[in-house]
């Protein structure tokens, strides 16, 4: 039996990265960067104020800045955002300045308009309180250089990343284009929401929960609908993924007398490179290619579902898209209860992870119960708890390694800034 690691190896051995396409800038949030963005602008172009106020010559306000007497200056320009300067300061002259707007040549400092007072007909300025040479002057390039690379390839666009694009003048990105996901539901028990429900039968929660995880993901889904445990209505849906860049299907991997799935898929000419891992849940996990394109056996209990496709099939996604980051980010934390496991399997446990303002680390606790039906111990969740293969039994107290799970966290009920 595999590991995880060895599993995520051939999964993403066996996936090609997609072709890309401009994407508008306006859309371009949370696609994957397929070429490095460089500035092709300096910000700020030029010096620029940082405040509304007074640009100033410095030797006339060193006094003031060192707890001298106010000192009055004459206001000989004014100069707004956009605009441009009328001419050079020089000894006893000021210009009024806005936000933004550019430094007028011999100008050494920007003091702020709460420090000054206008003369009655504001030909002149008193400057009672002074900050130190080069105060309240954004420097040109102190934001970004001309050359300077601003994005990476690879990386998975952020709202501040966009609007960094933006701003260097960019109407569009190369991004990775997103790839296609069927998702297959199997089952004589399972039906869509919305339908009369026989007793005994339930409602496909997996698919919607996956389409949502392959959206995160940057996949685009495209729903089969459910399939019924016989080889031909699984082998007339199947049929149905072609095109897709990505197939996952969901149940009949196990060993059970209506588990169809791995002989209607190598019916159809699927190449299967394995169909367990030593992990729980989701121990049941088969994976290979169909109609040329990579297939995901997922188990067909919640848990175990959702945990396989963000162990297997997210990495999978954002490796088409030519992602450089494919797995979920992992902290350490302290246990806040003892767990157990089983010795030779890899256990991710559903669980909290909030910060110990105390220690300045992390700490721990699972959503309770652990069973891979329990679908509401993923709901709860905002970690995996990493149990490792080589131990039965962890105390409270003892440090752990977890996954942070995609998506809101828990509500914060302070803000935690102080």
């Amino acid at each position: 039996m595999l590991s995880i690691e060895e599993a995520q190896q051939r999964i993403l051995g066996g996936v090609d990265v997609l072709d890309d396409e401009l994407v508008p800038i306006g859309e371009a949030r949370a696609r994957v960067l397929a070429e490095e963005l460089r500035a092709t602008l300096s910000q700020p172009p030029e010096d620029n104020s940082a405040m509304d106020g007074f640009a100033v010559v410095w030797p006339d306000v060193q006094a003031v800045h060192h707890g001298g007497s106010a000192v009055t200056v004459s206001v000989v320009d004014i100069i707004g955002a956009g605009g441009r300067p009328a001419k050079a300061l020089v000894a006893g002259e000021a210009a009024r300045i806005m936000t933004g707007a550019p430094i007028p040549e011999g100008a050494d400092l920007v003091v702020m308009q709460e420090w000054a007072s206008w003369s009655s007909d504001k030909s002149q300025v008193t400057i009672e309180r002074s900050g130190p040479d080069g105060d309240n002057i954004r420097r040109a390039g102190e934001d970004v250089r001309q050359g300077e690379v601003l994005v990476e390839q690879g990386a998975v666009l952020t709202a501040a990343d966009v609007g960094l694009a933006a701003a260097q003048g960019c109407s569009s990105l190369r991004c990775g284009r997103r790839p296609e996901v069927a998702i297959l539901a199997t089952g004589d028990e399972v039906h869509e929401p919305g339908e009369p429900l026989p007793e005994g039968h339930i409602y496909s929660g997996n698919s919607v929960a996956l389409a949502g995880l392959v959206e995160e993901a940057g996949g685009v889904p495209r729903p089969l609908g459910i399939a019924r445990d016989d080889p031909d209505s699984l082998r007339e849906a199947l049929e149905r993924s072609r095109g897709a860049d990505a197939l996952v299907t969901v149940g009949g991997v196990s060993v059970g007398d209506f588990d169809h799935v791995k002989d209607v898929v190598a019916g159809l000419g699927a190449e299967l490179e394995f169909w367990k891992v030593a992990m729980r849940p989701g121990k049941p996990n088969a994976f290979g290619s169909l109609f040329g394109s990579p297939w995901f056996g997922l188990p067909g209990n919640p848990v175990s579902c959702m945990v396989s496709f963000l162990q297997y099939v997210r990495p999978a996604l954002l490796a088409m898209q030519g992602a450089s980051s494919l797995f979920l980010t992992t902290v350490d934390a302290v246990l806040e209860e003892a767990v157990g496991s089983r010795e030779g399997f890899l256990f991710l446990l559903r669980g909290i992870v909030e910060p110990d303002w105390t220690s300045g680390g992390y700490r721990v606790r699972t959503t309770g119960p652990q069973g891979s039906g329990i679908l509401r111990s993923m709901a709860q969740a905002n970690c995996l708890i990493v149990v490792p293969e080589e131990v039965s039994h962890l105390d409270a107290g003892q440090r752990v390694r977890v996954q942070l799970l995609p998506g809101p966290r828990p509500a914060q009920v302070a803000s935690g800034l102080r």
